[in-house]
Order: structure tokens, then sequence, then C-alpha cells
């Protein structure tokens, strides 16, 4: 009788190392850069950004784009505009990293 058992639910699968470092990445963004005053410890991979989270306006959410698009060097298409590109960090990041690694460079 095998007593060793494995439970799967205890413990999130760990994010790939680029994605983690586009999470903590973004977390910066919004904690240092946005003028919206959220504790760094709220924003946690998982919380929802905009409603039943940390709330984001779309005036705070306009200027998060915007920073983004500058710290990662691309555009969001208006077809990527959609707010489940922004229900948590790490939807976020993937979206983040998928994009700008798309994205043509200039002067490659």
């Amino acid at each position: 009788m095998n007593t060793e058992s494995v439970d799967v639910t205890s413990a999130a699968p760990a994010l790939e190392p680029e994605l983690a470092a586009v999470v903590a990445r973004l977390r910066r963004l919004i904690v240092d850069e946005l003028d919206v005053r959220i504790p760094e410890a709220q924003v946690t991979d998982d919380v929802p950004l905009l409603e039943g989270g940390l709330g984001l306006d779309s005036i705070v959410l306009f200027e998060l784009i915007s920073l983004i698009e500058k710290r990662f060097d691309f555009e969001f298409s208006d077809q990527a505009l959609h707010t489940e590109a922004f229900a948590n960090l790490k939807v976020l990041a993937r979206h983040v990293h998928d994009a700008a690694r798309a994205w043509p460079r200039s002067g490659a």
C-alpha cells in the first residue's frame, strides 16, 4: 500500500524566470511610477488590477499602458487593449512579454 500522497493544490506553479522578471518590473511601475499610492504588499501576482482588486481607473490605466510601452519598447495593438489583458500581473506580464518579443525594432 502506497502511503505517500502528493498535494497538487497546495503550491501554485512557479512562473518562468523571464515572466517573473516582467512581473517584478510591472510591480515596480505600479508602486513607484504611477501616482496611486498603493503599497507594494498589495500588488501581488494574482490581485486584479481593475475592479475588485487594485481598482485602477481609466486615467491610471492609460498612464500604466504608456509606461509599459516606453519601458518595454513596444506598442499595444488596438486588439490587445481589452480588460482581460489587465486581469492581474501574471496575465499582463504574459501579454507584455509576448508582445514585446514580437514587436519590430527599428535599426536592427
